[in-house]
């Protein structure tokens, strides 16, 4: 057994190789992508709607432009709010790698919905799975997919729409929820970016746009440094919306306590 392991152990170093070849295919694969930003963020006439997850994912990994873990905090926020039989809305999916990668892996069902055509045919070729379906749908004029979910995630949209707007979506997603259903999502403390309709400078700027929807919201802001735009602060701020209290306790981490042998 242990001559059958050698044989193969060499086999797989001749075929995939050494330190050296990973070099050379992990620089190749990082011009691919500073490439594929060039073309979409530098050189075309506008910016897309969508960024390429592939890409930061790979900046991440290896340590290109020391890009930011903390980004990817939705992804885990979002995680963590799931349970196996959940059904979920994912609004403004994009490209569908946090809704591939991330949520559908830990639910049941996700409907995932964008109003860019190619956000919903990248999804579709690049993210696509069993449980997961995508629709171009927008999230204001048209209906969800389905009547009823468990769950909605919503992440780096509502500062797009106008307030007006934001609270027709917060009307339908709360409609969509049971009593013990939860709202998540993100968005950007303060002024980033000229495509923004609605600035949210504080957590109680949002909690006012939320509170007619929801009796319990918790939120947590992140802050993280972007290298490629001249170290610019992000604050990003997170919610949970419920109109039952146990579901997000139920979403926390619980102390635990060592106990105390009997005397």
């Amino acid at each position: 057994m242990n001559i059958w392991k050698g044989i193969i152990t060499i086999k797989e170093w001749c075929l995939w190789g050494g330190r050296l070849r990973e070099r050379v295919l992990v620089d190749l694969l990082r011009r691919h992508y500073v490439s594929v930003f060039r073309r979409e963020w530098e050189l075309a006439p506008e910016h897309p709607h969508f960024e390429s997850q592939h890409a930061f994912f790979f900046q991440m990994g290896f340590g290109f432009h020391m890009f930011p873990a903390q980004a990817f905090s939705r992804g885990m926020f979002g995680v963590d709010i799931l349970k196996k039989t959940d059904v979920l809305l994912d609004i403004g999916c994009g490209d569908g790698f946090f809704t591939r990668r991330f949520f559908a892996p830990a639910c049941a069902r996700v409907d995932a919905l964008d109003i860019d055509p190619s956000a919903i045919r990248c999804a579709k070729s690049r993210h696509a799975a069993r449980t997961i379906q995508y629709y171009l749908r927008d999230a204001i004029l048209q209906p969800f997919p389905a009547a009823d979910y468990n769950c909605v995630i919503w992440d780096g949209g509502i500062g797009h729409l106008s307030s007006d707007a934001s609270r027709v979506v917060l009307k339908k997603i709360s409609s969509a929820l049971p009593a013990d259903g939860i709202f998540a999502g993100s968005e950007s403390l303060g002024i980033e970016g000229a495509d923004h309709l609605q600035v949210f400078n504080r957590a109680e700027d949002l909690g006012q746009l939320m509170q007619p929807f929801f009796s319990n919201i918790q939120f947590r802001v992140v802050e993280y440094n972007l290298p490629w735009a001249g170290n610019l602060l992000r604050k990003e701020i997170y919610w949970r919306c419920s109109n039952s209290a146990l579901r997000l306790r139920e979403a926390n981490w619980t102390l635990w306590e060592r106990q105390q042998p009997e005397q």
